[in-house]
């Protein structure tokens, strides 16, 4: 290995474990929480790792000659997250933790959290992604479905329709299509910077915060 990898390596490391203590400072909520007004803080917890991953690799496609990324830096983080949202989801399900929605959310994040192994490996061994580009774009086609259903179905309390989350499944449908289209070469990798990591603030960090609030301080949430 040499300095830049190690060096790489020790920034990525404190990455993770800044996130694990986000990680671990949210799920205390999470698991004291058991009533529907706190179904929120189920999901903060994965959404601050989502964050971390989606913005490493928004970050280093807006470096493509890699003078401050190390693609296997970002692999590590990419493939870590990946995993780590696995016990969350499994948790999810167990205790209906999203309520009528627990099933519904953690089967699209299964994928995303499985996509996010494949890729954090395919990074790490510096392996072609052409044929994960695919994949992409048809999750990103699943994550339009579920962006229909939000701007068509009715909130719990009768009032509206779930219009930022809609917005946030449409961001994820634009950003998986250009990822699977960059993979595939039909994409210049700046575009996919840009838009990678206008989805990590818009759909990981800016939700992350607002599913930490207490209840009446979550804005659309």
């Amino acid at each position: 290995m040499n300095a830049k990898w190690l060096k790489g390596g020790g920034y990525g490391l404190m990455v993770l474990f800044t996130s694990l203590v986000l990680t671990l400072l949210n799920s205390n909520s999470a698991f004291a929480a058991g009533s529907a007004p706190m179904v929120g803080k189920w999901i903060a917890p994965i959404i601050y790792l989502g964050a971390f991953a989606l913005l490493a690799n928004g970050l280093m496609h807006l470096d493509p000659e890699r003078r401050k990324a190390d693609e296997r830096v970002v692999g590590v983080i990419t493939l870590t997250v990946g995993v780590m949202w696995w016990p969350f989801l499994i948790t999810m399900n167990a205790v209906h933790g999203l309520g009528h929605l627990t099933y519904f959310v953690t089967g699209l994040a299964g994928m995303y959290a499985f996509a996010f192994i494949v890729l954090g490996v395919l990074e790490i061994l510096k392996w072609p992604k052409k044929s994960l580009g695919g994949v992409f774009i048809l999750i990103g086609w699943l994550t339009l479905a579920y962006a229909i259903f939000f701007i068509t179905a009715p909130t719990p309390t009768g009032h509206g329709t779930w219009i930022y989350h809609f917005s946030i499944a449409f961001v994820w449908f634009v950003a998986m299509n250009f990822a699977g289209f960059f993979m595939q070469g039909k994409c210049k990798e700046k575009t996919v910077g840009y838009i990678v990591t206008f989805a990590a603030l818009y759909t990981f960090a800016i939700p992350a915060i607002l599913w930490s609030m207490p209840p009446g301080l979550r804005g659309p949430f």
